[in-house]
């Protein structure tokens, strides 16, 4: 019975064993699905909606091979709207029978451009490469420029994916070429086995339980065999089957009796007798010292395997505790239009703005901000650099854009384009020590007041170097363009920009007719234009609050009445005037939520000089030579100074007055 109880007990620890084992080898399962895409098509992108993603369990990964392998996550709106001129292969999982299949979905004919629109429909046929969109959340590609030897077609993309139902992810190369052909689906499964540790150690503690058993049955049936005189303690049986058996002297050779017993003289029989009982008390210390070390062998064996098992990784073991589980965002329905960008987004695109920017400061190369500077913001910067190149001693440098977010951001929230977003950043001083050193040493002395009126703008250039934060208006015109900054406003130093919701809740972009504000907004620059060629005096001035502002004393009418006082002063015969008009840009106004909004908008002031038939005429050198190309005495010399400007408009019901927030101006062009 003991010995059946033993037997049973190794044979219930080597099942568990072996259960447990099995968890983690032949009855682990694969330890990934994979589904390879079979497609002979030529489409250069492929997408896969994120609810395909999750028809299978694990964790989901796509793995592309090959040169330019490019992999990218976005809304489904974004990459709906982005694929909808180019032919593509949409991607579905078959989750019966655990396939993948392919539909080809025909690119949409492209529509005529708007009449005035920037914007250029894209070319299906030429396709377009899809690195560097402001679209994608997350983007990863394999770049293949290169030696051809490098072997770049083994080179492998795995992406893991893990996204909202209402996000997708797009596969392509480079636009151009065909999807990879080695495209798989990967779902990794769960390799944890919770019930492996327990079955282990469980198996190990029968073992060791099995093994005593075993014992302790074999010493009951030994224990009535040996000498048990002497004898005490546990284990007997096993102390006598370890015990060496008595056996006489060999150094005495004892006669026999006459009974058949060996005589020896009786001195001789006392020391046999005391040898046997000490190799007796030998052989039973022997045996009990064996079974010490038993008994200590057993609890050191069974620590051991403990161990060995706790050893193992946390897979091994049921998790203790509430079970956490990976919340996958999903889409929450909303009569609100949703915010196109998120904040790493903004964060991507303002430091490419950034890069771009310090590129052209640097160079005075305006090609190289051409990738994401568009309209004013573009012919500011490209008119500086065009000065500076010819004219290094130049007073106006435009302060460098840095990508340092402030925390003031407005995005319009949309589905559609355009979309429009206006970001605050820090700036760092445009000039060198070289520069400063020039402007103390500038001759100003040129003559009839060209130096006065061909650095119009260079009034401000001092109050540029403190590095004013920056206000970037940037439009993203279509699907298939990235965001670009219109405008560039120098915020005025001590001004409190007005209150608005964060930039996640997004804001709307405000029609230029709205009737809700103090002035519809794309009136603002008119009437602000109207200050700048009839001064305060103009009807308009009511509706601006004018005690902090500097502009109108620097341009405009003020600024042709101080050349003109000037010219008089020096008995010369020249006119000045000065005429404004709103730039051919319209105005953007985005709500701040607290019922008025930020327009921004440019005005075009033209400061005029004509000889008016006198034998004085103004000089065409320096900034204006490098403008016009025109050189020496003119008849007219017409200047053009674009200011950027933000304002805030407050709605009607406050009663409040606009406020100018800041401005960036720069001489943009010279005519005669």
């Amino acid at each position: 019975m003991r010995h059946a109880l033993a037997i049973a007990v190794l044979v219930l620890s080597g099942v568990l064993l072996l259960l447990g084992l099995g968890q983690r080898t032949f009855l682990a399962g694969p330890a990934e699905i994979s589904l390879p895409v079979d497609t002979r098509s030529e489409a250069a992108f492929a997408v896969v909606d994120g609810a395909e993603f999750a028809k299978l369990p694990g964790q989901a990964n796509v793995v592309v091979q090959g040169a330019d392998a490019f992999v990218a996550t976005a809304m489904t709106r974004d990459v709906d709207a982005w694929l909808e001129p180019f032919p593509h292969a949409e991607l579905t999982v078959d989750q019966r029978q655990e396939r993948l299949l392919t539909a080809l979905i025909p690119g949409a004919p492209a529509e005529a451009p708007v009449a005035g629109s920037a914007s250029e429909p894209a070319d299906a046929e030429a396709g377009l490469d899809p690195r560097g969109s402001d679209l994608w959340l997350d983007s990863r590609y394999v770049d293949g420029v290169g030696d051809a030897a490098s072997a770049t077609e083994t080179e492998t993309l795995r992406v893991p994916v893990s996204i909202a139902v209402d996000q997708s992810v797009l596969i392509a190369t480079n636009g151009t070429d065909p999807i990879p052909s080695e495209l798989t689906l990967v779902w990794a499964q769960d390799r944890s086995t919770p019930w492996a540790g327990p079955l282990l150690a469980a198996g190990g503690l029968l073992a060791v339980v099995g093994a005593v058993l075993y014992l302790l049955a074999i010493d009951h049936d030994r224990r009535g065999l040996g000498p048990r005189r002497g004898r005490r303690g546990p284990l007997q049986g096993l102390r006598n089957a370890f015990a060496r058996p008595n056996r006489p002297s060999r150094r005495t050779s004892a006669p026999v009796d006459s009974d058949g017993a060996a005589a020896a003289p009786r001195g001789d029989r006392m020391s046999i007798t005391r040898h046997d009982r000490s190799s007796n008390d030998r052989g039973g210390v022997r045996a009990m010292r064996i079974g010490r070390r038993a008994r200590r062998a057993i609890p050191v064996l069974g620590i051991a395997t403990v161990l060995g098992l706790t050893g193992c990784s946390a897979e091994y073991w049921p998790q203790v505790g509430p079970k956490q589980v990976e919340e996958t965002p999903t889409a929450q329905p909303s009569s609100i239009a949703p915010v196109p960008v998120t904040e790493a987004q903004l964060h991507r695109i303002v430091e490419q703005i950034s890069a771009a920017a310090n590129r052209g400061d640097d160079e005075l190369d305006p090609a190289a901000l051409e990738e994401r500077f568009v309209g004013d913001a573009l012919a500011q910067r490209t008119a500086n650099y065009q000065i500076r190149a010819a004219v290094p001693d130049y007073a106006v440098v435009p302060p460098r854009i840095t990508d340092e977010e402030l925390d003031y951001a407005l995005v319009q929230s949309t589905e559609s384009w355009p979309r429009t977003a206006f970001i605050t950043v820090a700036s760092q001083s445009g000039k060198t020590d070289a520069d400063a050193a020039a402007d103390g040493t500038a001759d100003g002395s040129e003559d009839s007041g060209a130096a006065e009126d061909e650095s119009a703008a260079g009034e401000d250039a001092a109050e540029q170097q403190t590095s004013p934060s920056l206000a970037l208006i940037l439009t993203q015109q279509s699907p298939q363009e990235n965001f670009e900054v219109s405008r560039v406003i120098a915020l005025r130093g001590g001004i409190s920009m007005p209150q608005a919701a964060p930039a996640e809740d997004g804001t709307a972009l405000l029609s230029n007719d709205i009737e809700t504000l103090v002035l519809p907004p794309g009136q603002v620059g008119d009437a602000y234009a109207a200050l700048l060629q009839n001064g305060t005096e103009a009807p308009e001035a009511d509706l601006f609050d004018l005690e902090s502002d500097t502009l109108l004393e620097n341009y405009g009418r003020a600024r042709a009445a101080a050349a003109q006082q000037q010219s008089d002063d020096k008995d010369q015969t020249m006119k000045y005037s000065a005429t404004a008009r709103q730039g051919d840009a319209p105005a953007v106004a985005l709500s701040t939520g607290a019922g008025g909004a930020l327009v921004a908008t440019t005005v075009i002031d033209e400061q005029i000089v004509d000889a008016a038939g006198g034998r004085f005429k103004p000089q065409a050198q320096g900034a204006i030579t490098a403008l016009s190309g025109l050189e020496g005495e003119q008849e007219r010399l017409v200047q053009q100074v674009a200011h950027q400007m933000l304002f805030f408009v407050p709605s009607k019901s406050d009663g409040a007055k606009i406020e100018l927030l800041g401005v960036t101006s720069e001489l943009v062009g010279v005519s005669n």
